[in-house]
């Protein structure tokens, strides 16, 4: 039934509201062809006369007269789009329109093959790419621009529904990479050929495939057997393999595929005892280096005369403790090196990795990191405070165990950071923190002091270790020379 409005109340719309949004107001609810005709004779304005072409049942006429008599290009557009334009108009727009009115037409879905034909060949870009974005467009004609010397319309072809098999196949091994990205993540093909691309080993179409929209069950499972560990690290969220595919990947001739199951975070610790024995050092690696390692396999890589195993495993932040002492023991300085760069050392460990150090290769690695540990035995102090390198004197200073004389030395070192280190040291006295304070460095001097302040007045010194260890050494000789 017409729509009920004043000529005049329709104007005011237009004006108000602008020609499109009154389009879609009266879409359903048509109006009247005499209002329609009146207002195109009294009121010849833009945004009325854009209105008309738009407004889908206009009549005929009246679409004849704008796109003989209008050249906006924006309302021959909107002519050559709308259904009641005749055949013989559509035909006249196609050859001696603007570039705008051909695309226009090319993407309208009510086609025909002679306004196809003529488009086909449009020397305008823009105006193939949008024929060949219009799925509305017979088979033959798709074939052909297929065929276009320009990737953008091959691109446009890619991205339309219902192609048939041999242009999707096409497509697939266009010299383009744009138009293979096209086709393979986001052309709308059937099933099978998505399930093949997915089956086919190629990284480019798999990867590709990675960014389509909720793929099948089907295809994610298919991926998920790729070789390539871009698409295995992508598709962690969307595919959780089985066991038993985890073991068929575990045991397969297939390298790349049992070190992609090595690196599965959710390995069941019988597949990690098989790998944990593979021949290829790069599977062990990969192993070791899985936080989800269980800790009975982790000692067993520990205990093994595997030293890439055993590198890689002391890498692990998530090793398990029984496995982190047993590396601190590897006969590999290597390995007790990569685990002198973990961030959860305990002092249990340091002192595995500190006090059975022979060569200080280990501590040396330990004192550049700024790393201070109190139970250095003194043997070990001995060692590197006969060292000439500053770091080893600094890790000294923190150690419980230094003499009265290792002390003093350390006082006098002419490295500030020794010193440094030294006035956090809990063992010192009153009395030498009274001397750090005046010390020429203004660092050093402000540590000490600042111990100072922090210690009661009343509170008398507790006999450090070192006076203990003189006092001792002191009556001992007195001793010895009465006997």
């Amino acid at each position: 039934m017409p729509a009920q409005i004043e000529k005049s109340e329709l104007l005011d719309a237009i004006r108000k509201d602008g020609a499109r949004k009154v389009v879609q107001q009266y879409r359903h609810n048509l109006l009247p062809s005499r209002v329609l005709i009146d207002l195109y004779s009294e009121h010849p304005e833009r945004e009325v006369l854009l209105f008309l072409a738009l407004y889908p049942t206009v009549p005929s006429q009246v679409l004849e007269d704008l796109g003989d008599a209008c050249a906006d290009p924006e309302i021959q557009a909107a002519v050559a789009t709308n259904p009641r334009c005749t055949h013989l108009l559509l035909v006249r727009m196609a050859r001696e329109g603007g570039a705008a009115v051909r695309a226009a037409l090319a993407a309208n879905k009510l086609q025909n093959s002679k306004i196809t034909a003529e488009l086909l060949n449009d020397p305008d870009l823009f105006v193939r790419a949008s024929l060949a974005a219009n799925g509305a467009i017979a088979a033959n004609y798709r074939t052909a621009l297929a065929l276009d010397p320009e990737p953008a319309v091959r691109c446009a072809l890619a991205g339309t529904s219902k192609l048939p098999p041999e242009l999707v196949h096409a497509l697939s091994a266009d010299e383009s990479a744009v138009v293979r990205a096209n086709i393979y993540a986001f052309g709308k093909v059937d099933p099978e050929t998505l399930l093949d691309w997915a089956r086919s080993d190629e990284a480019e179409a798999q990867r590709l495939m990675l960014n389509r929209n909720k793929p099948s069950p089907d295809v994610v499972k298919a991926l998920s057997l790729s070789p390539d560990a871009f698409v295995q690290e992508a598709l962690k969220e969307l595919y959780a393999p089985t066991p038993s595919e985890l073991l068929a990947k575990a045991e397969s001739d297939d390298e790349a595929l049992r070190i992609e199951a090595a690196r599965h975070e959710t390995l069941p610790a019988e597949i990690q005892h098989v790998l944990a024995k593979d021949a290829l050092a790069d599977v062990r690696i990969a192993l070791a280096g899985n936080p989800a390692i269980d800790e009975e396999v982790a000692l067993c890589i520990a205990a093994s005369n595997d030293p890439a195993g055993c590198e890689a495993l002391a890498g692990n932040r998530q090793l398990p403790g029984a496995a982190q002492v047993e590396l601190c023991h590897h006969e590999s300085e290597e390995v007790r090196i990569r685990m002198a760069y973990r961030d959860d050392l305990t002092d249990a460990l340091l002192e595995i990795l500190v006090n059975t150090d022979e060569t200080l290769n280990v501590t040396g690695h330990l004192a550049l990191r700024g790393i201070r540990f109190a139970g250095t035995q003194p043997e070990q102090l001995e060692k590197l405070l006969a060292h000439k390198r500053s770091s080893l004197h600094a890790f000294a200073a923190a150690g419980r165990h230094l003499s009265h004389a290792q002390v003093r030395k350390l006082m006098r070192d002419p490295a500030a950071s020794a010193r440094l280190a030294l006035c956090d040291n809990p063992i010192l006295t009153r009395m030498a923190l009274e001397e750090l304070a005046k010390d020429w460095n203004p660092t050093v001097a402000n540590a000490a002091q600042s111990r100072l302040v922090n210690m009661p007045e009343d509170e008398p010194d507790a006999t450090p270790e070192f006076e203990r260890d003189a006092d001792e050494g002191l009556v001992a000789k007195i001793v010895n020379f009465f006997k």
